[in-house]
């Protein structure tokens, strides 16, 4: 039993010791880690003006072919065609509905963060004070 566990510790210092030689920009684990003076800018997704856009031109696109489904006399072929166009409207009609969504908490989230960090900065009495 004993001589699994060495093998399995030494197969374990080895993966580590290739990790760090095959990628030099990763750390010791061991080595303390220097946290960033400030926060890397992070991608927050798709705005909300080209949300808003994919939202409305896929609504449009799915109420005509619905209505040139349902309302028009089009032979079966076209019938099909416009049915398939209007289920993958439908579809990009939920994307966009749902990266709208998610700008508008990634808008928000960044103008909170914002507002903390101007918070964080006031100096004197309008600095922020310390929850008891």
């Amino acid at each position: 039993m004993s001589f699994l566990r060495v093998i399995a510790v030494r197969t374990m210092m080895l993966m580590t010791f290739m990790e760090l030689a095959a990628n030099p920009d990763m750390t010791d684990p061991s080595s303390p880690a220097e946290q960033p003076l400030t926060i890397p800018p992070v991608d927050h997704g798709m705005s909300i003006s080209l949300a808003v856009a994919i939202s409305v031109v896929s609504a449009i696109v799915v109420g005509a072919s619905s209505y040139a489904v349902i309302a028009a006399g089009l032979s079966a072929g076209m019938t099909r065609l416009f049915a398939v166009a209007s289920l993958l409207a439908f579809v990009a009609l939920v994307y966009g509905l749902i990266e709208l969504s998610l700008a508008v908490v990634a808008t928000s989230a960044e103008r909170r963060r914002k507002e903390r960090e101007v918070t964080e900065r006031r100096q004197g009495e309008r600095a922020r004070k310390p929850k008891r």
